[in-house]
């Protein structure tokens, strides 16, 4: 993991600094809640290929080595199938990856948001999640295919993401 993803901050600001870098916005979410800095909590989703792709993969990063395969995937300027979508969306619930208490009702509105938003004419979507908990996503993304995918070697999550990419 790269020394610069010391905390949620370094790691959300590495993320957002590889989107720019390669040309995607980042799509930000405030969190209700403050972090223990007082500073504000926020969700970013990063969407490439094209809006009205019928499959899509959405990757999840919940903690920092999730958010440094997301960084590098971003650093690598990845690019999915010409008919498919990539979704990276880095801590979807901000205060667990704060290390704070996690918020399950939030978590669920706002990914419900970014498969309305982002992936509205996905019929196949595959959605993998680097080192979270997967009980609510079900019911966030009905009807999606959710893989769990550790993320503590964060070359072969990378591979593998790429993979499921191609086999979309």
């Amino acid at each position: 993991m790269s020394a610069d993803l010391k905390d949620y901050r370094a790691a959300r600001k590495a993320f957002i600094a590889a989107c720019e870098a390669a040309g995607v916005d980042a799509i930000a979410r405030v969190h209700p809640i403050r972090g223990r800095d007082g500073k504000p909590l926020f969700m970013d989703a990063a969407a490439l290929g094209p809006r009205l792709a019928q499959k899509a993969l959405m990757v999840l990063a919940h903690d920092l080595p999730g958010s440094a395969v997301l960084t590098g995937l971003m650093r690598q300027k990845v690019t999915p199938p010409g008919d498919a979508r990539l979704v990276l969306v880095h801590a979807p619930d901000p205060a667990a990856f704060a290390g704070m208490t996690g918020d399950g009702p939030w978590l669920l509105t706002s990914l419900s948001a970014v498969a309305t938003e982002d992936l509205s004419k996905v019929a196949k979507l595959r959605v993998l999640n680097l080192n979270g908990g997967g009980s609510l996503l079900a019911a966030a993304l009905p009807g999606a295919t959710i893989l769990a995918l550790p993320a503590k070697n964060i070359v072969a999550a990378r591979d593998k993401i790429l993979a499921e990419l191609v086999a979309l």
